[in-house]
C-alpha cells in the first residue's frame, strides 16, 4: 500500500496548495472565521475524496482516448477541492456538542474547541458555500452543462435526501432496534452520497459514457459502505493517537452501525464483501482502474 500512501500524500499537497492560494487572506473584521476555516481545511486529513475525483477523471479520460491536459487537471483540482471543502464542513459540524460532541479531529482540537461553537458553525456554512462557488465559476469549469450537472449532483448528495438525511437518521435511531437495511441506508447517505459525487465529478470532467457512470456509481456505493464499516471498526479497536479523534464512542452511544449490530467479525467480513463488489464494478476499465482498485483495498486495510 506504500504506492497508494505516497500518491495520497502528493494529492494532499496539491489540494493544500490550491487552498493556500485561493482562500482569502486572514484579515478584516471576519479574520477569525478565515482562521477557523484554514485551521480545519489545510494540512488536515488524507483527502481520499479528492484523490477519488482525480483518479476517476484520469481513468475515464484514458479509457475513452482523451488527453489529460493542464486544463482538465485544473478542473479536476477544483472539483477535488470542492469535495474536500464539503467533507471538512461536515466534520466541523459533526464534532459540535449538539452532534457527536467530539473534542478532537484529525489529531488536533476540534474546530469549536480551538475557536468557539458559533465560529465553527459559520466555518462549516462558509465551506459549503465556497464549494459551490468553486464548481459554479465558469473560469474554473468551462462547460455550462458540466457545471450544471456538478452543482445538481453535489446539492442532492449532501442535502435533505443525501448526507444530511443520513446524519439525521444516525441521530434519531441511536439506542433503537434497527435492521441491516436501515444501517445500509444510513451509511449510503452519510458516506456513500459524497463518494458518488466524487466519481460523478471525475466522470463528467473526463467525458464518460452512461455505462461507465453506472459502473462508477456501483463502485462508490460499495466503497462507501466498506469505508464506513472500517471507520466503525477503527472506533472499536483503533487508538486516538492514530486516527486523530476519540475512540469507543459508537459502542457507548449505541450508534446504529454494522459493528454494533453484527459484531466485529461479521462486520469485517461484510466490509471485505463490499470491497470485492467495488472492485468487480470497475473491471470494465481494465488496468486503467488499478488506482481505484488499490483505493478500495486500502479502505479496509488502513489503520487510521
Amino acid at each position: 500500500m506504500k504506492q497508494l500512501e505516497d500518491a495520497l500524500k502528493l494529492n494532499s499537497k496539491i489540494i493544500d496548495d490550491f487552498f493556500r492560494t485561493n482562500l482569502p487572506k486572514e484579515t478584516g473584521l471576519h479574520s477569525n472565521l478565515l482562521k477557523s476555516i484554514k485551521y480545519s481545511l489545510v494540512s488536515s486529513g488524507k483527502k481520499l475524496r479528492g484523490y477519488l475525483v482525480f483518479e476517476t477523471g484520469k481513468m475515464i479520460s484514458k479509457e475513452n482516448g482523451f488527453n489529460i491536459d493542464d486544463n482538465k487537471l485544473k478542473q479536476l483540482l477544483v472539483a477535488a477541492s470542492a469535495v474536500e471543502s464539503i467533507h471538512t464542513y461536515s466534520l466541523i459540524h459533526d464534532d459540535l456538542p449538539s452532534m457527536d460532541n467530539s473534542d478532537f479531529r484529525r489529531g488536533k482540537k476540534a474546530n469549536h474547541i480551538m475557536f468557539d461553537e458559533a465560529t465553527a458553525i459559520l466555518a462549516g456554512d462558509a465551506l459549503q458555500s465556497w464549494a459551490f462557488e468553486l464548481i459554479s465559476n465558469p473560469n474554473n469549469i468551462k462547460s455550462a452543462e458540466v457545471r450544471s450537472e456538478m452543482i445538481l449532483n453535489l446539492a442532492r448528495g449532501i442535502g435533505m435526501s443525501g448526507m444530511a438525511a443520513g446524519q439525521q437518521a444516525d441521530i434519531d435511531l441511536q439506542n433503537l432496534k434497527i435492521r441491516t437495511n436501515d444501517i445500509s441506508w444510513i451509511q449510503e447517505k452519510k458516506t456513500g452520497c459524497l463518494l458518488k459525487c466524487c466519481v460523478i465529478f471525475g466522470f463528467l470532467i473526463g467525458k464518460g459514457y452512461d455505462d461507465q457512470k453506472k459502473a462508477l456509481i456501483n463502485y462508490a456505493n460499495n466503497l462507501g459502505l466498506a469505508f464506513q464499516i472500517a471507520d466503525d471498526l477503527l472506533d472499536l479497536r483503533g487508538s486516538k493517537e492514530k486516527i486523530g479523534k476519540p475512540v469507543g464512542k459508537d459502542l457507548s452511544n449505541k450508534t446504529p452501525n454494522f459493528v454494533n449490530l453484527l459484531g466485529e467479525n461479521e462486520a469485517r467480513k461484510k466490509s471485505e464483501i463490499m470491497v470485492d463488489k467495488a472492485i468487480e464494478s470497475v473491471k470494465i476499465f481494465g488496468n486503467n482502474a488499478k488506482n481505484l482498485v488499490l483505493l478500495a483495498k486500502y479502505s479496509i486495510e488502513r489503520d487510521m
